[in-house]
């Protein structure tokens, strides 16, 4: 009896769990293509690289790197933190802007 209340908490913990980290990988996804779009870059991937459990309402804090590009021949890699759903904070390196006369 015991086993069975123990074995039911663990599944409901577990799902639990997978539910916030799908859940916090759709709002990353999100984040980085908001993020590029307004920065005029352009996303090629993204990915969880690491979380980390804390305690607190904020319990599941992850890193997703993205890969982006500027002009479309360079590649650069950015991290995107997440503090559960919560506090998004975007690291990127220095990267070469298109400019219009480029263009020509």
């Amino acid at each position: 009896m015991m086993w069975d209340l123990l074995f039911i908490l663990g599944m409901v913990f577990f799902g639990t769990l997978i539910w916030k980290l799908r859940q916090q990988s759709e709002l990353a996804k999100t984040l980085i293509e908001q993020h590029c779009k307004k920065l005029e870059l352009q996303v090629l991937s993204t990915a969880r690289s690491h979380f980390n459990f804390k305690l607190g309402s904020d319990f599941l804090q992850a890193n997703f790197l993205f890969e982006f590009s500027s002009d479309g021949k360079n590649r650069y890699q950015g991290v995107l933190t997440l503090n559960g759903l919560v506090k998004p904070r975007f690291q990127l390196p220095a990267y070469r802007i298109m400019d219009d006369e480029s263009l020509f």
